[in-house]
């Protein structure tokens, strides 16, 4: 969901909220009525057919009321609100994805600037104390670059005796990102959901998603996995907490995740004056429940209050843990860390 999350990404390297950062300009009556017109035809492109006709007859029911809002953002968060309470679909929203109504998206060579500036997703990859690895990504980056940042995470991460990874502020976006991290939690690859993509004709196409596994071999194939989840935890982030449970590779804690299971594999369409949308044409379906996570959310293994997750992964992680070699400083740490996993945590952040 990398093009819905682009715009606001944006706002945040330049200081400001996603308000301030695009109400410089406004739309005609004329403009915003095209951005309404715009969207009820790509409702067309939606994988359920009943939900987009009513989305679209809400739509064209309070088509005068939106014509007259003309701050850009105020109209995607309009539109937003009909599309999410008609559909009740969390991935079915309209954001602005420009700074200026001028420019319709942002160019490929901004966009691969944006990752850049965000290192692909990647939030924190640090050794705790007692040896454990910690992973926070805030996004799965859906390019190759994703895959190697998530190998070179890795890489700092193989010899911790545990991992914990740490979804809580994942939003989504999928890829080769997830799929690399997938392949290198197990020898045997991790069974992933599939994906039934709605067809221009009607059909319906099932992809199934494979594990990128590296060719030199996964790097914590059997080592203890514990995954954080939270309310923020969306779309592919949900996606690669439900393969972990689903294949019973690791423990979540947490809080349940949003409920975000209808993805797309094409560009968010645009609107006009900057304005996308996202449209879901497909459903995330795990071959080894036969469920997905639309609408309900992941339910964690070991629910928690979320500002209390990390401890409670980190105090699992370390009595789990198997350390291959014993000095006389490690295992004063682990000790230490065993007695009191907070005060462990707390020390550690105390630079």
């Amino acid at each position: 969901m990398r093009t819905l999350t682009l715009a606001l990404a944006t706002a945040a390297l330049l200081g400001l909220s996603p308000t301030l950062a695009f109400a410089a300009e406004e739309l005609t009556a004329k403009q915003a009525g095209q951005v309404v017109d715009t969207l009820v035809t790509d409702m067309n492109g939606y994988f359920d057919p009943a939900r987009a006709a009513k989305v679209q007859a809400a739509l064209k029911a309070q088509r005068g009321q939106l014509v007259k809002i003309h701050d850009r953002q105020a109209l995607a968060e309009a539109l937003s609100a009909i599309t999410l309470k008609v559909s009740e679909d969390l991935h079915l929203r309209v954001s602005v994805a420009t700074t200026s109504a001028a420019s319709a998206s942002i160019s490929d060579a901004d966009q691969a600037l944006v990752d850049q500036r965000l290192a692909y997703g990647l939030m924190a990859a640090r050794r705790l104390p007692g040896n454990i690895g910690y992973l926070k990504l805030r996004y799965f980056e859906q390019e190759a670059e994703g895959a190697r940042m998530i190998d070179a995470a890795m890489g700092l991460l193989q010899h911790t005796d545990a991992l914990i990874i740490d979804l809580r502020e994942n939003t989504g976006g999928g890829g080769a990102s997830d799929a690399r991290l997938i392949g290198h939690l197990s020898k045997t690859p991790l069974v992933m959901a599939q994906l039934h993509w709605r067809k221009a004709d009607g059909g319906e196409e099932i992809q199934q998603r494979e594990a990128d596994t590296p060719q030199a071999g996964p790097l914590y194939a059997d080592k203890p996995i514990f995954v954080l989840t939270g309310t923020r935890t969306f779309s592919a982030a949900e996606g690669f907490a439900y393969d972990i449970q689903a294949n019973k590779r690791g423990l979540l804690i947490g809080t349940r995740t949003r409920g975000g299971g209808n993805p797309s594999n094409r560009p968010a369409p645009a609107l006009g004056f900057g304005l996308v949308v996202f449209v879901p044409n497909g459903q995330a379906i795990h071959p080894l429940t036969g469920k997905g996570w639309e609408g309900v959310g992941v339910q964690p293994d070991v629910e928690t209050p979320l500002e209390g997750a990390l401890t409670e992964a980190y105090r699992r992680a370390l009595a789990a843990a198997k350390p291959l070699v014993s000095t006389p400083k490690s295992e004063k740490e682990r000790a230490d860390a065993i007695a009191d996993p907070a005060a462990a945590l707390a020390a550690d952040q105390r630079l």
